[in-house]
């Protein structure tokens, strides 16, 4: 998933890149671009609350982010907070 793109989508189906990003486009309200990263970021939070071993710099890397800080920026942007209170948060829910 962390290294997902719309060319190796369009190529396991066969269809041209332009026309799978339109297609989507059309059907959905977002791009496809915008799906992929946002399924990143949901699988993220995910890690988050269930790896404890991973750092955020770990996670980030594998959902594919280069920089760590840009993943944070975009976390945030998501869920309204960053990735380090997301897990302190999860861990607090679990302990009630």
């Amino acid at each position: 998933m962390a290294t997902l793109t719309v060319e190796q989508i369009s190529t396991h189906l066969r269809v041209n890149r332009s026309h799978l990003s339109r297609s989507f486009r059309n059907e959905k309200s977002f791009t496809i671009e915008e799906f992929i990263f946002k399924i990143k970021i949901i699988r993220s939070a995910g890690l988050l609350k269930d790896e404890s071993d991973l750092t955020i710099k770990d996670i980030a890397q594998k959902m594919g982010f280069c920089r760590c800080d840009y993943f944070i920026r975009i976390f945030k942007l998501y869920f309204g907070t960053t990735p380090a209170k997301y897990r302190e948060l999860s861990r607090q829910h679990q302990d009630v």
